[in-house]
């Protein structure tokens, strides 16, 4: 399977998906191509997808449970009911910026419903734009997954489909 993410319209999608992942961050849509670092940009984890956030929230993007937070509030490990393991992770563009105030609501090991709201934090604190990248940590037995949208609210709109092999 490639480790790319591909853009295919939302109804071109419905046939062969196998679960809808729902954005657990707002703002802008961009490939993982375009991420700052190369940890991320060359899809070492796994594919995956960033999202340049206008929101302060990180929002359960399906039923499951948290397994981790690390880095002081900047990474979240998720698994779906279904096994899907996910990494959502935060990034500063400069080493200057910060967040101060960070709210964790839900810990590890805590079972996450869809939609509700694991953290959020001051945007306003920093000097640039943050990067929210979700990647998949083990798409080896799934099938292409692809993004729909350029723009998505938390907890709305699908970030990413998963499709059958």
């Amino acid at each position: 399977m490639s480790n790319d993410v591909k853009y295919l319209p939302e109804r071109t999608l419905r046939k062969s998906q196998i679960m809808a992942i729902k954005s657990p961050l707002s703002g802008r849509v961009k490939p993982i191509t375009e991420h700052p670092e190369p940890f991320f940009r060359f899809s070492t984890l796994g594919p995956g997808i960033s999202v340049e956030l206008t929101s302060h929230n990180i929002i359960a993007p399906f039923d499951g449970t948290l397994l981790q937070v690390k880095n002081a509030g900047k990474e979240y490990l998720l698994q779906a009911n279904n096994g899907l393991k996910i990494l959502i992770n935060l990034y500063f563009s400069s080493e200057d910026d910060h967040i101060n105030h960070t709210n964790i609501a839900k810990l590890n090991g805590n079972k996450i419903s869809q939609g509700e709201r694991l953290a959020y934090f001051d945007l306003r604190e920093l000097t640039r734009p943050m990067i929210g990248t979700l990647c998949v940590l083990n798409a080896a037995n799934l099938g292409p997954l692809y993004f729909s949208l350029s723009q998505v609210t938390a907890g709305v709109d699908t970030l990413l489909t998963v499709t059958k092999k």
